[in-house]
């Protein structure tokens, strides 16, 4: 069968911006056809990046080619993606109601550190200042031994940024397709840390009327037995993933742990913390009796023990699985991350390095005149649109979730007993990656309950499903066989490991990417001891290094199957086609550590914490204030200039910019020190908010409790009011878009089997024959 060809071919993309935000989403764009024409206001120079492959590269004046640039928008772009503020893209004519006057058909992101119209807004699209104020870097408290907030290291905000704009963008150019329609979408580094906020905004909300707040001592806080690290006899260290019971069932019966399988209290859940900490002892000492090599070499022969070792980002661009499954290509001498999906109909392809162009070249390609009218939508891009989700815990279902944020029906298949994460952490974690779904419980090992699975799918647009390789096919709900009922059903699947490769078939939970792609060492400051520690060394150390591996591995994915059941849509719509879409989270996880998956002839190691885990450098660190933590967020010489003018004039001769600052690192950081233990850390944030330069307090709660307490966030629209069936009124997160003119209005939660019996009516059943099927179990 003859390829369709790339989904976006014949699409043009301008992008303005110099960082990876706007970067990372063009690049994906482009790996599928978009042309992409990079208008580059940065200063140059600097290391070959991923993010910028594929593209054609213009360097601009903003100030002086304004003009031009709003004529080539204009006349020749589909897309226009762009970094900045609403104010600073009025003062060049860049924003949307300018834009979209002159072309209502346009579709236009804006991305930025802190969204519109708020006190925020000027700063840099810094991680850290975005981490600061969301709460996140007190998430991490407890992965350093001192007290007080972490650097955290991951760009996961960034992550999720670029990838919520990409299947933001893709949605509406799948939407455009019959309509002809533009759409703006707005997004920021503080929606895209939402997703990493698990379950203690549920929470808090649940529990404060009974019991209070409870926050749990990061520094006393250790990993469940389930999810513990541990060392092995030749001082290597390895991620345990058995999260499931019969999964720890496995691992202890491979691991010759049979003493904890069979001891009377194993059955006695939950088991106390005498009991957790005996078992954790044993686990502890036979672990260290064998060397790593042999360990894996059990796990992986078994096939349902999840684990897997530590390991750096550019180790990882090795791993047998990552190279199996293509998320490692070679494009200009350059290894680098692969694509972001495999598309099986219509694959993309890695562009090699920015080609340089200039102005008289790009506007020879303009649209004709009939693709530059159309009408702005005034409704959510996935109004229309039918997904179908079977998948449990986090990384799926989050997915799903999103996609009904964006206007999309999502019908979510579950086990009679429902997801199992419905069962865990009070039903917190479940209430916040299914919002806006109707559940259906169904047996699929009944013939029965397969037909009517069979049924839904030929009606829906997207199918997304988490089973391991060859369990779709023992079901009989593999992709040929819904295919041959709906031609054009975008089919994704996202499991651990990717489809190809040593762990194709392995189990996998949120840990594994953590440790495995290189995001934890790097949190933890870049190595782990080679020592051999003793068995008290190794509670406190273990405590740490999980503490380091929090749950976006999970997350990291969700985005990166968003992006990928869009890039269907759009291929479904554009060429005509369904197919089959293979997503994972060894893959997603490397798109997280962007910024090191890339190899080539000279390039710089990944900059590693300092020992305190304050940050990178003196100017992009905590510091301790005479009262709380702020993160001082410089990013330009004229930052550090405002900086030292408004607090420290005596510094400006001895460090005029940041190259004279790097120059003296240690010296200027000590100096840094004492200079803000002299105010509070809200002062600190006051005085300089007030100069535009980037010093936000960090220590101010975690997330759950910020996004539920500061009203700023519930301005910004970061946490909303929703339903809930046995909740009644509560605060549920936000969507990780904006879109024009489209009241916020999400819904929330909903109970496992809520829509059985409508939905089951809507194929065709009666009201006795649902009642019957629940008799025999077939759905619930």
């Amino acid at each position: 069968m003859n390829s369709p060809g790339l989904p976006l071919a014949g699409l043009r993309v301008i992008e303005l911006g110099d960082s990876a935000l706007t970067g990372l989403c063009a690049m994906m764009l482009a790996d599928f056809g978009a042309e992409v024409v990079w208008l580059d206001p940065g200063e140059g120079g600097g290391s070959y990046q991923v993010w910028q492959r594929g593209k054609q590269r213009l360097k601009v004046d903003l100030e002086a080619e304004s003009t031009q640039i709003r004529e080539l928008i204009v006349a020749s772009a589909d897309v226009f993606l762009v970094a900045g503020t609403r104010v600073e893209l009025q003062e060049l004519g860049l924003d949307y109601a300018t834009l979209g006057t002159l072309r209502p058909n346009l579709i236009m992101a804006q991305l930025s550190g802190f969204g519109n119209d708020n006190p925020y807004s000027t700063l840099p699209a810094m991680e850290g200042l975005a981490a600061a104020k969301f709460g996140r870097m007190m998430s991490f408290e407890g992965v350093a031994s001192r007290a007080g907030p972490v650097f955290p290291a991951l760009q996961v905000a960034t992550h999720a940024t670029a990838q919520a704009a990409c299947a933001g963008v893709l949605a509406a150019i799948a939407a455009g397709v019959a309509s002809n329609q533009g759409r703006y979408l707005e997004t920021n580094l503080l929606r895209g840390l939402l997703p990493f906020e698990m379950h203690f905004l549920l929470a808090n909300q649940r529990r404060e009327s009974d019991v209070g707040r409870p926050r749990p001592d990061p520094h006393k806080f250790m990993p469940s037995i389930n999810y513990q690290p541990v060392q092995t006899r030749d001082g290597q260290w390895l991620q345990l993933g058995n999260l499931l019971p019969h999964l720890l069932r496995n691992f202890l019966d491979v691991a010759g742990l049979q003493e904890i399988s069979d001891d009377p209290d194993f059955g006695q859940l939950p088991w106390s913390e005498t009991v957790v900490e005996r078992f954790r002892r044993l686990l502890f000492e036979r672990m260290q009796s064998e060397d790593l090599d042999t360990w894996m070499d059990r796990f992986v022969s078994h096939g349902g023990v999840v684990a897997h070792p530590y390991q750096s980002a550019q180790v990882a661009m090795s791993d047998a699985d990552i190279v199996a499954n293509g998320h490692v290509v070679t494009v200009d001498d350059v290894d680098q991350l692969g694509l972001v999906a495999r598309l099986t109909r219509t694959p993309g392809q890695v562009g090699g390095k920015p080609k340089n162009v200039r102005w008289a070249e790009l506007r020879e390609n303009q649209l004709p005149a009939g693709r530059r009218g159309g009408t702005v939508a005034a409704t959510l891009p996935l109004t229309g649109v039918t997904v179908l989700e079977c998948a449990t815990i986090i990384a799926a279902p989050m997915a799903a979730g999103m996609l009904a944020d964006m206007g999309a029906r999502v019908i979510k298949v579950e086990p009679l007993n429902g997801d199992p994460f419905r069962h865990m952490g009070a039903g917190f974690g479940a209430a916040r990656v299914n919002t806006g779904k109707e559940s259906i419980c169904l047996d699929l090992k009944q013939a029965q309950a397969r037909d009517i699975l069979a049924r839904l799918a030929a009606s829906a647009d997207i199918l997304i499903h988490n089973y391991r390789p060859g369990v779709p096919e023992r079901l009989g709900l593999d992709y040929p066989t819904l295919a041959a009922g709906n031609r054009q059903l975008v089919y994704l699947s996202a499991n651990g490991y990717g489809p190809s490769g040593p762990g194709a078939k392995r189990p996998s939970t949120h840990p594994i990417p953590g440790a495995a792609l290189g995001g934890v060492l790097y949190q933890f400051g870049g190595s782990l001891s080679p020592a051999r520690l003793k068995l008290d060394e190794l509670r406190d150390y273990t405590r740490r290094l999980f503490r380091a591996n929090e749950v976006n591995p999970d997350p990291n994915t969700s985005m990166v199957v968003a992006t990928g059941a869009m890039l269907g849509l759009v291929a479904a719509r554009r060429c005509g086609v369904g197919q089959e879409i293979f997503v994972d989270m060894f893959g997603a996880n490397a798109y997280a550590n962007f910024d090191d998956f890339l190899r080539y002839d000279g390039k710089r190691p990944r900059r590693e914490l300092d020992s305190e885990l304050f940050g990178v450098r003196c100017w992009q660190r905590l510091y301790r204030c005479s009262e709380g933590w702020v993160f001082l967020g410089i990013s330009s010489d004229r930052d550090w200039q405002r900086f030292v003018t408004a607090v420290a004039p005596e510094l400006v001769a001895a460090f005029p910019d940041l190259a004279a600052c790097g120059d003296a690192e240690t010296s200027l950081a000590s100096q840094l020190e004492t200079l803000f233990l002299t105010h509070t850390a809200i002062e600190w944030e006051s005085k300089l908010l007030a100069v535009d330069v980037g010093c936000l307090r960090a220590d101010a709660g975690t997330p759950g409790e910020l996004l539920l307490d500061e009203p700023f966030f519930h301005e910004q629209g970061l946490v909303t009011e929703a339903d809930h069936p046995l909740w009644g009124r509560y605060l549920r997160h936000g969507s990780l878009l904006a879109w024009n003119d489209v009241p916020d209005h999400l819904p929330g939660a909903g109970t496992a089997g809520d829509s059985t019996d409508a939905l089951l009516g809507s194929i065709g059943y009666s009201t006795r024959e649902v009642a019957d099927m629940k008799e025999r179990g077939v759905a619930a």
